[in-house]
């Protein structure tokens, strides 16, 4: 060949080892493919995942921008209720293997009125019962429901929800998959139950069901008082301007 090793690194642009390592393959006659998996190159190997992954969040943080900002909005109250869970934290003082309990939700996608209880556990039979109870004390008639993909609400035909939803005569459609932001109304009543619920009133939770009672006292306060920066009024405000519009498109 001729030359110094180190000329020929310079000529090659590649590392002297790795010119001693073609060398010895040489006089082993092995004369196969070799890697490139060299530092320079697990550089720009790792470079291009990083820009792939950061790629992906972008694509993924427009994609719930678009969402958001093309919000649908169900024209009559009950159209559409939006169901979610969560596990609760533990109280102060329960052992690590307490059985966690679960507040379920629904928010109405027009008015925004909301409902939620808490079940020993977040299964189908809990889902269904609490949406028979929410059917019964909303002052609107629920026509259909949207949730997750969760077990707990979707299933076969003797599924409790989908069979309660037969019976009832109730739509119910699910999200896409791997996109839960498009049930967002519920998740971010879930996130705001927690914040101005759960973290609040925390330290005066003395029991579980003391819990629950600041959970139906928070509830009453939210559908009544609070008002809902996107709707610039009440749940039950918007309630009583839609009976209003009917009222005088009747008139």
């Amino acid at each position: 060949m001729g030359g110094r090793v180190a000329d020929l690194a310079r000529e090659y642009k590649v590392s002297r080892e790795t010119v001693y390592e073609t060398l010895k393959d040489a006089r082993l006659q092995v004369f196969q493919n070799r890697s490139s998996m060299n530092h320079r190159y697990r550089t720009i190997l790792y470079g291009f995942r990083r820009l792939a992954a950061t790629e992906k969040r972008v694509a993924e943080k427009t994609a719930r921008k678009a969402h958001r900002l093309n919000r649908y909005e169900k024209a009559i109250p009950g159209e559409m209720l939006h169901l979610d869970t969560k596990r609760l934290p533990l109280l102060r003082g329960e052992a690590a293997v307490q059985p966690r309990e679960y507040p379920f939700v629904a928010v109405d996608d027009h008015s925004r009125t909301a409902f939620a209880d808490i079940f020993p556990d977040k299964t189908a039979y809990s889902a269904a019962m609490f949406l028979a109870e929410s059917k019964r004390v909303l002052p609107f008639p629920v026509t259909g429901i949207y949730s997750d993909n969760g077990s707990e609400y979707r299933g076969r035909a003797d599924h409790p929800v989908v069979a309660f939803c037969r019976e009832t005569g109730m739509s119910q459609a699910f999200t896409k998959v791997k996109h839960p932001w498009t049930n967002g109304k519920a998740e971010r009543f879930i996130k705001t139950l927690m914040t101005e619920w759960h973290s609040k009133t925390r330290s005066n939770h003395v029991s579980r069901a003391h819990r629950r009672r600041y959970l139906y006292a928070y509830v009453d306060w939210y559908n009544q008082t609070r008002v809902h920066q996107s709707l610039g009024t009440t749940p039950f405000g918007r309630l009583e301007a839609y009976l209003e519009s009917v009222n005088n498109a009747l008139t």
